[in-house]
């Protein structure tokens, strides 16, 4: 069965009529779908727990249910992973995702969460911080550094549903285009995506990508950079670094992530070429 992945880059339509959240119910099951909401990662999580009940049981689903971790022990509760166990879609609300990391990475509940996904049988989304605890590399804190200089971002380890791959939320909104290229500097291998609000990737098989919503995401692909001076100057010192591939992409566009390229230009395109012979 394909694996799905929904990041969300915060702010997002929250209606019956959002494209981002019929695809998620769609693919969830419909009104089959079974939906755990952690809304852990923000500072009212009673409050943002509500208002996501209140969307997603519009759609009919057949179980919403609400689930805050307010410490590691929870992560590791009995009726918490027979909730789990029966999930179609699992979503991460948005706040600081170092409450999501810090609390949920090495859990049964962590665990528990990778199976399910790996299965192909739940969904996992989230949205500004829970889209940034989705893969590997996680971006959690900016530091007091002008752009571009050594030391102004600071990482962990998401909770690795997807390797390789950095997501950075909010992104054009909050101009995050240095910290990205910041973070992918200090490994090419990962290649960044920054997705800007009422704006998500559907991702399958950690593979394909394609944009859902009304905005753009960027992508910051470190691939064939040639000089990188991060790992030699001091920090708060600026950095050399060359040929980094930026990209723009838009609603229906799709993106090979193993490939780094464009296989789908969406359903923008110029007409085909009309040249005489």
């Amino acid at each position: 069965m394909p694996r799905y992945l929904i990041p969300i880059g915060g702010n997002e339509k929250k209606s019956e009529n959002s494209d981002i959240f019929q695809e998620m119910i769609a693919l969830a099951g419909g009104a089959r779908a079974r939906i755990v909401i952690v809304p852990t990662a923000s500072e009212e999580p009673k409050e943002r727990g509500r208002d996501y009940q209140k969307l997603f049981s519009s759609f009919g689903p057949e179980t919403v249910d609400i689930v805050h971790i307010g410490e590691r022990p929870d992560a590791g509760s009995a009726v918490l992973a027979k909730i789990v166990d029966k999930a179609t879609l699992f979503m991460f609300g948005g706040g600081d995702q170092l409450r999501l990391s810090s609390l949920i990475g090495g859990t049964p509940l962590h665990k528990a969460l990778l199976q399910r996904y790996r299965s192909g049988q739940c969904v996992i989304a989230g949205t500004s911080a829970g889209a940034a605890v989705i893969p590997e590399g996680m971006i959690f804190q900016n530091n007091n550094f002008r752009p571009f200089r050594k030391g102004g971002i600071e990482m962990t380890k998401g909770l690795g549903l997807i390797h390789d791959t950095i997501f950075d939320t909010h992104f054009i909104e909050r101009s995050r285009i240095s910290r990205l290229v910041h973070a992918v500097s200090t490994n090419p291998a990962m290649l960044g995506l920054g997705i800007g609000e009422n704006t998500g990737l559907l991702i399958e098989d950690e593979t394909k990508a394609r944009v859902i919503g009304t905005g753009t995401v960027i992508v910051i692909d470190g691939s064939a950079i040639e000089i990188n001076h991060v790992g030699y100057v001091e920090n708060g010192k600026p950095f050399a670094l060359t040929n980094v591939i930026y990209s723009v992409l838009t609603p229906g566009v799709v993106y090979d992530l193993k490939a780094r390229k464009v296989i789908d230009p969406g359903p923008i395109a110029p007409p085909p070429s009309l040249i005489p012979s």
